[in-house]
């Protein structure tokens, strides 16, 4: 695991421009989640066009859910676990085991058919389930790419420290100094995951980011003079430094990179820039042409 110092030079800081509300849905097969991108006011954040955040809850025996079989098209799903033991298995043949820590990474392209489901253990006794899904919209001249997938372990992400080891930063995609997330692909994409114990604080210079927000998972924090509290997304000035402080233990998420590149096309899970290609990736889908998930694959 990499270290490094997140406290930077004094430099132009980042303010709040706005706070939202997530709006509680229910996703996948019937679990509630808070979904904080997108909103009413905004579409996206940098090339992120969906954030949803399940948990934490204690699940009781026999009741954790997942999502099961489900197509996407036209972007790359990022969920980061918190909490949990939840499986992985598509139509390109991957399965995977997703523990606390880690994150999935998956380019849908021109299209490709996943389940997300808890793992056995935690179906029949229950327990403790946190995580957050992101979806990346993909360029326009990206969206029929080649779906492909990679399970990235905790030993991969790159972990920096501050505040005297009261708070870190595990940094997913993007760049801080010298380190470098392990999810590289179009867009510039910043995911940075943030523990702040009490009066713990953070203060970084994400690289080449034009837009970013700070998500909080847990808890409450302070960016810029303002209190952002758990489950409330709010959307930064232009600058260079962010800096994040707690007065109790907290946890949050910090995204952005570039704009959308076009106006893009929501059908459920397929989102691409122009009706026509939402409808031929509906009938990709249903002609099988997204693959199958093999009985054998059952998890």
């Amino acid at each position: 695991m990499s270290n490094g110092n997140l406290n930077t030079a004094d430099t132009s800081a980042r303010t709040v421009r706005s706070v939202h509300d997530a709006f509680l849905t229910l996703e996948g097969d019937g679990f509630e989640v808070r979904r904080a991108i997108p909103s009413q006011q905004y579409e996206a954040v940098g090339p992120f066009i969906f954030l949803d955040h399940f948990g934490p809850i204690d699940v009781k025996p026999g009741e954790a859910k997942g999502a099961s079989a489900h197509p996407h098209a036209g972007i790359e799903t990022l969920t980061l676990l918190l909490d949990g033991i939840s499986w992985h298995k598509d139509s390109l043949g991957n399965i995977s085991s997703m523990r606390p820590g880690e994150v999935q990474w998956l380019r849908a392209g021109r299209g490709v058919i996943h389940d997300e489901s808890p793992d056995e253990e935690m179906r029949r006794n229950g327990g403790r389930f946190h995580g957050v899904q992101l979806w990346i919209n993909m360029p326009m001249s990206s969206k029929h790419d080649e779906p492909t997938y990679r399970h990235i372990q905790v030993s991969e992400i790159p972990e920096l420290e501050a505040n005297g080891g009261n708070a870190r930063t595990r940094l997913v995609a993007g760049r801080v100094g010298q380190q470098v997330g392990p999810v590289v692909t179009t867009g510039a994409p910043f995911v940075a995951h943030s523990t702040l114990l009490r009066g713990g604080a953070i203060a970084l210079t994400p690289e080449g980011v034009d837009e970013l927000a700070v998500y909080v998972m847990v808890g409450s924090v302070t960016v810029g003079g303002r209190h952002i509290h758990a489950g409330q997304l709010a959307r930064l000035s232009v600058g260079k430094e962010i800096r994040v402080s707690a007065e109790a233990e907290a946890e949050i998420l910090l995204v952005g990179g570039d704009p959308l590149d076009a106006p893009i096309h929501r059908y459920g899970p397929f989102v691409m820039n122009s009706t026509a290609d939402l409808e031929r990736a509906v009938r990709d889908y249903h002609s099988g042409r997204m693959g199958f998930l093999r009985p054998t694959e059952a998890v």
